[in-house]
C-alpha cells in the first residue's frame, strides 16, 4: 500500500478498511486480518495498525473476540457509509467550495458538470 503525506498513516489504514468493507471484501461476522498480518502486508509498524484498529473498534466497526482477533460488526457497512457521508459533507464539500472560489467557478457550472458526469456513469453501468 502506498501512503500519502496529507493524512496520518493510521487514518489511511482506516480508509483502506472502509473501502474493503464497502466493497464486501470483509464480511460481517467474519474475522478480519490480524494487526500483525496487516502490518506485514502494508509494511508499517504494528503500533500504527493497532491505532487504526482502535479507531475502528471505537466506532463499532470491528469487535474483539477472545482467541479469534477482530470480527467485522454486523452493521459495519452502514456505519462506514454514514461516516463517509459525514466526511463528504463536512470536509470534502467545504474544500471543494474553497477551491471553486479560488478558481472563480460558479455553483451552476459545477451542477452542470455533475449532471453530465452522472449521466456518463449511468451509461457505463448499463
Amino acid at each position: 500500500m502506498e501512503f500519502s503525506d496529507n493524512k496520518p498513516i493510521y487514518r489511511q489504514i482506516v480508509d483502506y478498511a472502509y473501502n474493503l468493507i464497502i466493497e464486501g471484501a470483509w464480511v460481517p461476522g467474519e474475522r478480519i486480518p490480524s494487526v500483525r498480518e496487516l502490518s506485514a502486508d502494508m509494511g508499517v509498524n504494528t503500533r500504527t495498525v493497532l491505532k487504526a484498529m482502535d479507531d475502528l473498534q471505537a466506532n463499532g466497526i470491528i469487535e474483539p473476540r477472545r482467541g479469534m482477533g477482530f470480527l467485522l460488526a454486523a452493521d459495519a457497512a452502514g456505519k462506514v457509509t454514514h461516516a463517509r457521508r459525514r466526511e463528504f459533507f463536512d470536509v470534502t464539500i467545504p474544500a471543494i467550495c474553497a477551491e471553486m472560489t479560488r478558481l472563480g467557478i460558479s455553483a451552476d457550472e459545477v451542477a452542470e458538470r455533475l449532471v453530465q458526469a452522472m449521466a456518463a456513469d449511468k451509461e457505463i453501468l448499463k
